[in-house]
């Protein structure tokens, strides 16, 4: 049966005359007392102590020093909690019993190990995902935010931490994870982006003996192979790579193209260091695109892992991730964590309205969410690399003729606010042959008066058309007027209809 907690306040003119009296006794008046053991081995402020013994019912008052503290009997435990303010140390635990009978016992009291994060599992995640950190002394848990908003704990074990990215944070833009324990707190290192990383398994985890997903070994493939070594690998899986020597390209790791929009600020990053004696202790690396190249400066590597990042300005509406490790002949390198983030598109972002832009949805020549007001047969799918501009499935249309709505295709009506700008943009492209493509122009239907965009003149190279529009309606579709010129045959891909940041 649990007793109940003894807390008696006592004058320090009592505590003195208790004390003095050191630990004899009237065994016939009072049973011995023994302490047998006390748990935890490591007790620090805070901590909660448990003190198993005999004849613990006899016990009156519990002292730590000087200074009482409540307690709690279950059978032959003694149970009480070490305040946090206590100073580090050795400190004297004094048991109480009636007619000035104490017993007494030494505790040291440590400081709450400071909390260190090693690694993460990925350096870029949305919101609802998982992020996995290890380190040490991670337990204790006072609390973890992601750029100041409380992160969900998952578990949470003194080597590992699992957290679940929250809501409400701005996307594509640094926002650094803290950990506070009872130890103290500590930031994340390197920089951590709530958003998506662009390029599929970035962190290397998924693939086969030295393969790895959504990876290409553009040349030097023999010397790159797959480590878990915890002391080559930065989390779980990581790439080992040994430099070829001579150029920079033969060494050459690469992932799949990805979307990316021209003109776009992107930012590539990446964990990596080198192994200590090997030649150069890691020399010289740098990023680099694929197709149209464009080059980093070079990044000088060491033996500890660095996180090294790259700012360009995309050239092409898909895009390769290049790491070009071959500079320095024999040079071994690991890296993990490689992460691709659309940092100009950082902060609120517009919302996308229209369903299935990408035309990727469809039976046949059909498009889902989109409807062929003129000109039917002339309106098809292509599934041609060389006709679509991102995924595998665009418009192709051929002009009517005489009339821009002689070739239509509208989309279904989506909410809109009266009154307010919006932004809808598609890619397009003319096959060479009539008017080399002639001229397209965009328009609106729905419960307001229809509007319509300036004549757009098209090439056979893919263009970006934009198309800033002030709503006159509550509900809105976008129309592609695209029969102006004879025979003129299109390519049209990822119609975007676009409302302003919030």
């Amino acid at each position: 049966m649990l007793k109940p907690s003894k807390f008696v306040s006592l004058f320090l003119t009592i505590i003195i005359i208790v004390f003095a009296t050191g630990c004899e006794q009237d065994d016939s008046v009072t049973p011995e007392v023994v302490i047998n053991s006390m748990e935890p081995d490591e007790i620090f402020p805070g901590d909660q102590v448990n003190v198993q013994g005999s004849n613990f019912n006899e016990v009156l008052f519990v002292f730590l020093e000087k200074d009482q503290i409540p307690f709690q009997l279950e059978g032959d435990v003694i149970t009480f909690t070490i305040p946090s303010s206590t100073n580090i140390g050795q400190k004297t635990m004094t048991l109480v019993m009636p007619d000035g009978y104490i017993v007494t016992s030494d505790l040291n009291v440590i400081a709450r190990p400071f909390p260190i994060i090693k690694s993460l599992s990925t350096n870029a995640a949305q919101e609802g995902e998982e992020v996995t950190i290890t380190g040490t002394s991670l337990d204790n848990l006072q609390s973890v935010t992601i750029g100041e908003v409380e992160a969900p704990v998952v578990s949470s074990t003194p080597s590992e931490l699992v957290i679940t990215v929250p809501s409400g944070l701005q996307q594509n833009i640094p926002a650094s994870i803290m950990v506070v324990t009872n130890g103290g707190e500590v930031a994340s290192p390197g920089t951590f982006y709530v958003g998506e990383n662009l390029l599929p398994n970035g962190n290397l985890e998924s693939g086969d003996g030295d393969e790895f997903t959504n990876w290409s070994k553009f040349n030097g493939g023999d010397e790159m192979t797959a480590t878990t070594n915890d002391s080559e690998a930065y989390f779980g899986r990581s790439l080992r790579a040994v430099g070829a020597g001579g150029d920079a390209w033969r060494t050459q790791f690469a992932s799949d193209l990805v979307n990316t929009e021209i003109g776009v600020e992107y930012t590539l990053s990446m964990w990596i260091k080198a192994q200590p004696g090997t030649p150069g202790v890691g020399g010289n690396i740098r990023f680099s695109t694929n197709p149209n190249a464009l080059y980093s400066g070079n990044y000088d590597i060491t033996s500890e892992w660095q996180q090294i990042e790259w700012v360009f300005t995309a050239n092409a509406g898909q895009t390769r991730a290049v790491l070009d490790l071959g500079v320095v002949a024999d040079a071994v390198y690991y890296v993990d964590n490689i992460t691709l983030i659309a940092t100009g598109l950082g902060g609120p972002q517009p919302t996308e309205l229209l369903l299935n832009g990408g035309f990727e949805e469809g039976d046949g020549d059909e498009f889902a969410n989109w409807s062929k007001l003129n000109g039917a047969d002339l309106l098809t799918a292509t599934t041609n690399a060389d006709e679509v501009h991102s995924g595998s499935r665009a418009l192709r249309a051929v002009g009517a003729g005489s009339d821009p709505w002689r070739t239509q295709l509208a989309s279904d009506l989506v909410p809109t606010e009266d009154g307010v700008e919006y932004t809808i943009t598609l890619w397009v492209k003319a096959a060479p042959g009539a008017g080399n493509g002639g001229t397209i122009r965009m328009s609106t239907t729905g419960n307001g008066d229809a509007q319509y965009q300036e004549d757009v003149t098209v090439t056979t190279e893919w263009q970006k058309v934009e198309w800033q529009l002030t709503a006159n309606s509550t509900e809105t579709g976008v129309v592609l007027d695209l029969g102006a010129t004879e025979d003129a045959v299109y390519f049209v891909d990822d119609v975007s209809f676009l409302t302003p940041p919030e």
